[in-house]
């Protein structure tokens, strides 16, 4: 396969690849990266480094941005700050629970780390427990990625071949599920603008 071939010439430039694609989500990169490690082609132990720093410092990121310009930035997206709203009412209800566990929740991750700064949470207090979190997050990703890739390989050539059909699949998949979220929250903030501007005259 084409792709085994350029990893093996280009695998070093996986790392910092992969650590970019983690600062802002990747989750289906980093499967990728676990099978090709799998494979002997990546180091397992330099990829979970790679994404684990990346998550950590894209969410260190966007905590701060959400403290500096989050209230006023929020409140000119409604479908936004209904989200943020529902982090401040599940980290209320969860705390340190939920910053563990909000890379693992779908339509939520984007806005979370942004909606956190807006919160009463310290900064030191995110930071350490982000910095965890973003390690569970690697290395439930990367190892999951190592795992399908040594069950593809108990198969031989034919279980390769499945995996890489399974990848797609699941890679469209939530591809077309993210498009009709987007389109979906495109649409209830044009119907909420819609209302308000209804209601204003």
């Amino acid at each position: 396969m084409e792709w085994i071939d350029w990893l093996r010439e280009w695998g070093d430039a996986f790392y910092p690849i992969a650590f970019l694609w983690s600062f802002f989500e990747g989750e289906t990169f980093v499967i990728f990266g676990g099978w090709a490690a799998s494979m002997g082609i990546l180091d397992l132990n330099l990829l979970i480094l790679s994404v684990w720093l990346g998550s950590f410092m894209g969410d260190q990121c966007w905590f701060w941005m959400g403290r500096k310009w989050g209230v006023k930035a929020l409140d000119r997206f409604p479908a936004a700050n209904k989200r943020a709203a529902t982090v401040h009412v599940w980290l209320e209800r969860y705390g340190v629970g939920f910053i563990l566990s909000f890379r693992f929740l779908y339509g939520i991750r984007n806005i979370a780390s942004v909606a956190l700064g807006t919160s009463k949470i310290s900064w030191r207090k995110f930071m350490f427990w982000n910095f965890i979190a973003a390690g569970m997050w690697a290395v439930t990703f990367a190892g999951a990625g190592y795992l399908f890739g040594e069950a593809a390989a108990s198969f031989g050539e034919t279980g390769t071949k499945v995996l890489v059909i399974a990848v797609a699949v699941v890679v469209a998949a939530v591809v077309t599920w993210k498009s009709i979220a987007w389109n979906r929250r495109r649409l209830d903030a044009r119907r909420l603008a819609a209302a308000q501007s209804a209601a204003a005259e």
